[in-house]
């Protein structure tokens, strides 16, 4: 089958999708919808509460984890633009989660600092999610979950390569 002779105006089988663009969608279409099926879960049964989307629970985690970092290191890090990372933080810091700091060398740059209460917040809800995380995994075998860690850093590593190789484009 081309692509010439694919009409556009009915809906292709799940075996035409396989066909026309190969086993690849399987994988990542998959593990989108694992991840937004997380995502959604998260936030309606853990982070409501707290008044915290996924995003922030995001954000919250890179700087309980890795501790300050610059507001440009923290969008890369969560994968969000510094712009969605500037409306996060404004409601992070209304309760007290998070507080900016201007950098003591360049008054350009910012430093997102956990708070107390953001540590607090993060003890409580990690194990939380953590479970989440692992009901996820929970039917792998020792060997498709080590397998699946592998074949996720794999592509991972291949897709990082790609963006950095094509950046200027």
């Amino acid at each position: 089958m081309t692509l010439s002779t694919i009409n556009v105006d009915s809906t292709p089988s799940q075996s035409n999708i396989f066909d026309i663009y190969g086993r690849s969608v399987s994988i990542i279409s998959n593990a989108f919808r694992l991840t937004s099926i997380i995502k959604n879960y998260s936030e309606k049964h853990v982070f409501k509460e707290f008044n915290l989307s996924f995003s922030g629970f995001v954000v919250m985690w890179f700087i309980w984890v890795w501790g300050d970092l610059e507001t440009a290191k923290l969008a890369k890090n969560a994968g969000i633009a510094k712009s969605t990372l500037t409306g996060i933080l404004i409601t992070l810091e209304k309760h007290g989660y998070c507080q900016r700091i201007t950098h003591s060398n360049d008054a350009r740059r910012v430093i997102v600092h956990i708070t107390n209460a953001g540590e607090d917040l993060m003890e409580k809800i990690f194990p939380k999610f953590h479970e989440i995380e692992d009901m996820a995994v929970s039917e792998l075998t020792g060997d498709e979950f080590e397998t699946t860690i592998d074949s996720l850093r794999a592509m991972l590593s291949t897709m990082e390569e790609f963006a950095y190789r094509n950046k200027s484009r």
